[in-house]
């Protein structure tokens, strides 16, 4: 295994798994290295909590200002981050006071979407995924209008029952 000045190059990797243990012994539905559109993310916490472990690395020049961009450019499109350094993921007291923390704003997320039984189900969808699927489902739309007449300009939540339709569909053949 490589070494770079006396640092082993997957110990990142292992305050990641030391983070996601504790997240995982919570019940709390996680995914690690994540790709929101064309961010990598450390942990995703459900649909929008994002999980950044900052390890020494974080602290080299250049990398603040990318951190502090990929931030800015995941709340824009609606993700809470929250980070928590190497140092404070090696300490039990404070991972736990972290994933605290993580596991309150999950449940509160939880909570809301709950009281909102007639918000749209493509509310946690991705905006670029959102739109793939509007483009692929207007292109078969348009496939379908040269057969059939005319039909009204559907709503994103008609987009998405009628790809879930499709989806379910296939699966029955």
């Amino acid at each position: 295994m490589m070494e770079v000045m006396g640092i082993r190059e997957d110990y990142g990797l292992l305050t990641e798994q030391r983070v996601l243990h504790e997240l995982k012994k919570r019940h709390l539905p996680c995914r690690h290295r994540c790709h929101i559109d064309d961010l990598e993310v450390d942990i995703l916490v459900g649909e929008r909590i994002c999980v950044e472990v900052d390890g020494y690395y974080h602290a080299l020049k250049g990398k603040i200002s990318r951190d502090a961009a990929k931030e800015r450019s995941l709340e824009a499109r609606g993700y809470v981050v929250l980070r928590i350094t190497g140092n404070d993921a090696k300490q039990r007291r404070k991972l736990r006071e972290f994933a605290d923390h993580v596991e309150k704003l999950y449940r509160d997320e939880t909570r809301q979407q709950a009281a909102k039984p007639d918000a749209p189900l493509t509310t946690n969808i991705p905006g670029e995924a959102l739109a793939q699927l509007r483009v692929q489902l207007e292109q078969d739309k348009v496939k379908k209008e040269k057969k059939a007449p005319e039909q009204k300009k559907l709503t994103d939540e008609e987009l998405f029952r009628k790809a879930i339709d499709d989806l379910l569909k296939r699966g029955r053949k």
